[in-house]
């Protein structure tokens, strides 16, 4: 799925303007917010994290603390839904609807009732994380990537939300409640679709505004064209290539990893070039012996360049594959029949027309 991890935006005022553009939605949210910021540079499925509603009663952008991973359904006294901060919580079934499928999203009965009643939500995010597998032929653990503006703006990610019983009572006796949520998913950006084949449906500020007042059908299929690159959208980011994407510390593979280096580029360590060729040994190591001899006083010395110079196989290596000896035009004459061999037969060990074995030493002309 894509978005498995998620690293929230480190102020949620700001995330708050840019999915409203009236002031006093903007003073709201701040002070519902301000001292109950959640900030994870890891999170994942089962952590809360401040989500960005649309209060209809004050006409105001809010934000509230939910978990990330929908629980359409009441819990039971039988089996009750755990909050975080119960010591037998599990994230565990909170992974079953991390995400919703944009394409799908109105024929299934958990994410239908929640857009024709309005439970849209917008989730503010400085990035995501996707996971490939590791090029490292001696590391074989998945290599993290994080996702974010090019501009380093903040992504706005088109989610929503449920608020259900958990099956328990509080302290004072009432019923107790989970709000929960999803994130929209999409196909991929082109430019993204090499990382994974899906990605988060991310918006601009005055499609997240439509998106929280008044969510549809439609708007879902304008958000997913939107996301995907299908249409050009009035986004923040004004690059020809809105995203930078980059490997990460390998640390992220534990979901409880939350050091300072969760964002910060790593090399990605794969394997060389040349290490898927090899390079096959040579059958025969010969040894080229120089044989110089003794030349009279009276020999001139253009006489003696023109000598040939003999090379010899190392009777050593006389037992291998190889006995070819090469001329200077890769050509040699049999001793026997005078027969030359040239182009591929200069390979032949034995003579093509009188079958006399080939000579080891052999003149260079």
């Amino acid at each position: 799925s894509a978005a498995s991890a998620l690293r929230c935006s480190d102020s949620s005022p700001p995330s708050a303007a840019a999915a409203s553009t009236n002031k006093d939605d903007v003073a709201s949210s701040s002070a519902s917010s301000s001292d109950t910021t959640i900030n994870n540079v890891n999170m994942s499925p089962g952590t809360s994290a401040k989500i960005f509603i649309y209060n209809h009663t004050f006409n105001s952008v809010c934000s509230t603390p939910m978990v990330w991973g929908l629980l359409p359904n009441n819990g039971t006294p039988q089996s009750p839904h755990l909050l975080p901060s119960d010591d037998k919580f599990t994230p565990s079934p909170h992974y079953i609807m991390f995400n919703a499928r944009s394409e799908t999203v109105d024929a299934k009965k958990s994410f239908h009732s929640l857009l024709r009643d309005g439970q849209s939500c917008i989730f503010a995010v400085d990035g995501y994380y996707e996971w490939t597998k590791s090029l490292s032929p001696i590391d074989k653990k998945k290599q993290p990537y994080f996702v974010k503006s090019s501009s380093s703006d903040t992504l706005l990610l088109a989610g929503l939300w449920s608020r259900v019983k958990t099956g328990r009572r509080n302290n004072n006796n009432q019923e107790e409640t989970i709000s929960t949520f999803t994130i929209l998913t999409t196909e991929a950006h082109p430019t993204l679709a090499w990382l994974h084949p899906r990605q988060p449906c991310i918006i601009g500020s005055t499609v997240a505004r439509e998106w929280l007042q008044s969510p549809s059908r439609a708007l879902v299929d304008k958000i997913r064209s939107l996301s995907s690159g299908q249409q050009q959208q009035q986004h923040d980011i004004k690059n020809e290539d809105p995203w930078e994407c980059y490997p990460v510390t390998k640390k992220m593979n534990d979901a409880k990893y939350h050091g300072n280096d969760c964002t910060v580029a790593v090399k990605s360590k794969g394997r060389k070039l040349e290490s898927y060729f090899t390079t096959s040994p040579s059958p025969c190591k010969r040894k080229k012996i120089e044989v110089k001899e003794d030349y009279s006083e009276s020999t001139s010395q253009q006489d003696v360049e023109e000598k040939n110079v003999v090379t010899k196989c190392s009777q050593k290596d006389e037992s291998n594959a190889s006995l070819l000896t090469e001329t200077m035009n890769n050509e040699w004459s049999c001793h026997v029949c005078t027969f030359l061999h040239t182009k591929s037969k200069s390979q032949f060990l034995a003579c093509e027309m009188c079958g006399s074995q080939r000579e080891c030493t052999q003149d260079i002309a």
